[in-house]
């Protein structure tokens, strides 16, 4: 895996099965993740056409999944460990208390280990139980905005995918209580909170 910022995005390339709650999102294997930065006003009449738009602009023809942010990659929070990567822009300012301005709070996950279906999607689970434990602890009365979402992936080609090897075996549980779900806890929550306190929020 490999990643870069590209004319106000994220990109991730690499090669992995991959789940995501955003625009265009679903399960697929995709080669490039990414993280869109948009104005503030951002208000197309088509969001997902977009969304494939910029993938073809920023040269990602082959498979992927992405987001968008008003968030300033300038803000972006990149939280790694032994086998979990976590990519993190965090505003708040469009809680989902049915408030009218910007914000997302966008979570991508990458797991150098293979992960079985259930850990795949049981991580999104848990990543947004520690994105709103995050926005608690900070004092806020909501648990995200209504344009969150969270990518999972896993990369299909390191050691730690390959059912032969005996020291990364597959991942089968991302619950909160597993060592991978606290691992995916504990990056959610120091990327949310480093992302607002960077933004003054």
């Amino acid at each position: 895996m490999q990643y870069y910022v590209k004319d106000s995005t994220l990109v991730i390339e690499g090669d992995f099965e991959a789940v995501s709650t955003g625009l265009n999102g679903g399960r697929a294997r995709v080669n490039y993740l990414f993280n869109k930065q948009v104005p503030r006003t951002f208000n197309p009449p088509d969001p997902r056409e977009f969304v494939k738009e910029e993938a073809l602009k920023l040269g990602l023809e082959t498979a992927n999944f992405g987001l968008l942010t008003a968030v300033k990659m300038e803000y972006l929070q990149v939280v790694e460990d032994d086998y979990l990567t976590a990519f993190i822009t965090a505003g708040v300012s469009n809680g989902s208390e049915f408030r009218a301005k910007v914000g997302t709070i966008n979570i991508i996950l990458i797991s150098k280990a293979r992960l079985s279906e259930t850990a795949l999607f049981g991580a999104i689970i848990t990543a947004t139980e520690a994105k709103g434990l995050a926005l608690l602890e900070k004092g806020y009365t909501f648990l995200g905005t209504n344009t969150d979402a969270v990518i999972v992936a896993y990369e299909t080609g390191s050691s730690g995918s390959d059912p032969g090897n005996q020291e990364n075996k597959e991942i089968p549980y991302a619950g909160s209580s597993t060592e991978f779900g606290k691992q995916i806890t504990e990056a959610v929550m120091r990327g949310v909170k480093v992302g607002l306190e960077l933004r003054g929020e």
